[in-house]
């Protein structure tokens, strides 16, 4: 649910449930949030977010704050080029990563179409970790050589969204993401999915999947003018 608090600030409720299509629809994990937008100009906007996570690596329920600024450029006359970077800070819980650096960069059309009012977009993002709990990390010999968090370019994200505004209350969203994780320019001693001798198996398993998702925002500001 989003509402306009003044003419340049905004504040969003959300709540996100994930299920798991190939084990009869169960729970991966919920998560909630609060978001505040403040619109610098009209090509720079600063974002506060606020988020609970339960479920999912952590039986714990996770806390994320972030910070995010994204400056849009007008590339055609038909497309918008958003780029954006995000700080972003984890609890104690958080065992993958403690801080988080996001990179992202969008595009979307300037107007809606007139069919069914929608608006296409896709989005790609990159991620850099920060902390985290430690690996063991082994040479060749099986000595252990370090003990550190695999700090480094360890995910993207490709979203495709479709965004429709059915009435001046209601947007509806349909969207696909495909996320990878990898090692991008990682030392030895900074990978993820790494093998650990000692207890025979490997560590931080890749975590790549795809989902299907359908989302509703509900613009209350209507009910106020």
């Amino acid at each position: 649910m989003a509402v306009s608090l003044s003419d340049k600030l905004d504040l969003t409720a959300s709540h996100l449930r994930a299920y798991d299509l190939n084990n009869k629809f169960n729970n991966i994990f919920y998560q909630s949030g609060l978001q505040l937008r403040y619109e610098l100009s009209k090509r720079w906007d600063v974002y506060g977010n606020l988020q609970f996570l339960t479920g999912g690596a952590s039986a714990e329920t996770r806390t994320r704050a972030f910070i995010r600024a994204a400056h849009t450029y007008r590339l055609t006359k038909k497309i918008n080029w958003t780029n954006s970077i995000r700080l972003e800070t984890n609890s104690q819980n958080e065992n993958r990563f403690r801080h988080r650096i996001g990179f992202a960069t969008r595009l979307g059309l300037r107007k809606r179409l007139d069919f069914l009012n929608l608006s296409p977009s896709v989005t790609y993002q990159l991620f850099y970790n920060i902390g985290g709990n430690p690996i063991r990390y082994y040479n060749d010999s099986k000595q252990l050589i370090a003990r550190q968090p695999p700090d480094g370019l360890h995910r993207s994200r490709l979203i495709l969204n479709l965004n429709s505004k059915l009435n001046k209350y209601l947007n509806l969203s349909l969207y696909y993401m495909r996320q990878q994780e990898f090692n991008f320019m990682s030392a030895d001693t900074r990978k993820m999915n790494v093998y650990d001798p000692v207890r025979n198996r490997t560590l931080r398993p890749f975590d790549n999947f795809n989902t299907i998702g359908l989302s509703a925002q509900i613009n209350l500001n209507p009910l106020f003018n």
